[in-house]
């Protein structure tokens, strides 16, 4: 994976005490940020004066930095960090010292006071470069900016019809569309199902043995309760999905599926899911992007996505299910993976979710000027296998919020979250608050 590369500065001024620091402070503050695997391209000279501001900015401009770190070694006219922002065009991480007599902090506040006033979200740090909680804290929004500047390299497939009622506005574009492409930067790339369905057919069953083959070696086929038929026919679907992303320089894709397709992409999802390839299969445009940005917060890994079934307040949960398309590898081993039939040729993948101590709860709803990110931290409980077998014999999830059970759900419903959730082991929650932040898009947390 790309290291994050951080554009690293310090701003002084000759009329201010404490200037005489910054290059010590500077070099100890690379050498912090590296040891947490960042690309530290710190600038050539301290900032002095605004011509300074213009030829670090320039060269920075050129690395395409994904953060700009700035510290303030004093107090600094507000003209240098405008240049520095307005050259750089980064996310800004603006860095105070605890020296009094500086004023740096001072400097921090009066500065980040403009950027609200102009709607531009910023991060402050607040201590010395030895200091692991400062480092850590700009090491975890460097993830987050840079995550925010990937955005606008992605191409989303969406494989399948558009909406396809509109009142006024686009013909093959809808507004909607332009809207996700305004607020996260990434493109959409129209596929039709045909093309897929051609592609999947043209593939020989050397080709989707070979695909089986591979499955059942890397622990990606659980038990099997369909005919070979369709075993063959979800390879084919799997090849012709990478045919699709090479094609289309595609990132992730999200294709129709309910109810005229049915379970057809279904296991390759899954498979896929298990390669760190998002293929959504509920044709959502949105959770697709949401799905990335968890995985590349996360370090990489699979994205699980189900739906609200059942309030449980006895257990303190809410039970999540969906037909199944998500990766074997949340199912606690091979063996309670079921692959079943689904739709006139497809097939689903239907096991109970592995408990998980921590797990990011995400979803996204909106359009423009109106999205909104859900946000929560919780865990997943184990589940018998007569729940599982109650509950559908689909991917079934137990999920405990950190707060009660029914609170949470009605803040979901008076917020206006829609009903696809997204689960991701770990913690990402400060993260997505970041990126909501700079995205410009309202958070609902948890």
């Amino acid at each position: 994976m790309e290291k994050v590369k951080v554009g690293l500065v310090a701003v002084a001024s000759h009329v201010e005490s404490g200037g005489e620091r910054a290059e010590g402070i500077l070099k100890e503050a690379r050498e912090q940020l590296e040891s947490y695997g960042l690309n530290v391209k710190m600038g050539k000279r301290i900032i002095w004066n605004c011509g300074d501001a213009v030829k670090v900015g320039e060269s920075l401009s050129k690395e395409r930095v994904d953060v700009l770190v700035v510290i303030h070694a004093t107090w600094v006219q507000d003209t240098i960090q405008y240049i520095l922002m307005n050259t750089v065009r980064s996310p800004l991480v603006l860095w105070a010292l605890p020296f009094v007599e500086t004023f740096s902090i001072g400097c921090v506040q009066h500065f980040g006071s403009i950027l609200r006033e102009r709607g531009v979200f910023y991060k402050y740090a607040y201590g010395l470069p030895e200091d692991k909680e400062v480092i850590s804290s700009i090491a975890d929004f460097s993830s987050v900016a840079k995550v925010f500047q990937d955005l606008k390299e992605i191409k989303i497939g969406l494989i399948g019809p558009r909406q396809t009622w509109r009142a006024a506005g686009p013909q093959d574009m809808t507004h909607e569309e332009w809207d996700l492409t305004d607020c996260f930067g990434v493109t959409i790339v129209h596929i039709e199902m045909d093309e897929l369905i051609k592609k999947a057919e043209e593939k020989s069953e050397k080709e989707a043995d070979e695909v089986l083959q591979k499955m059942r070696q890397s622990k990606r086929l659980g038990k099997i309760e369909v005919g070979e038929e369709r075993l063959i026919y979800a390879s084919k679907v799997y090849l012709a999905i990478k045919d699709l992303f090479e094609t289309y320089s595609l990132t992730a894709a999200a294709a129709e599926c309910y109810p005229e397709y049915g379970g057809l992409v279904n296991l390759p999802s899954s498979w896929l899911a298990d390669e760190d390839i998002i293929l959504d299969t509920e044709g959502d445009l949105g959770h697709t992007t949401l799905m990335l940005i968890l995985q590349k917060l996360g370090k990489g890994g699979p994205v699980a996505l189900g739906e609200a079934g059942k309030l449980d307040p006895g257990e303190g949960c809410i039970w999540l299910s969906h037909e199944g398309s998500s990766a074997h590898s949340f199912a606690e081993n091979l063996s309670l993976v079921h692959i079943t039939p689904g739709g006139e040729r497809g097939t689903v993948v239907g096991f109970p979710f592995r408990p998980i101590p921590e797990v990011t709860v995400a979803g996204l709803c909106g359009k423009k000027g109106t999205y909104r990110m859900l946000i929560a931290k919780g865990e997943t409980k184990s589940i018998t296998e007569k729940e599982w077998i109650d509950g559908g014999r689909k991917l079934l999830v137990k999920l405990r919020l950190s707060c009660s059970t029914r609170e949470p759900f009605d803040k979901m419903l008076s917020e206006g979250i829609d009903h696809h959730l997204l689960l991701k082991e770990g913690n990402l929650t400060s993260q997505l608050m970041d990126l909501c932040d700079l995205l410009g898009v309202k958070k609902v947390c948890l």
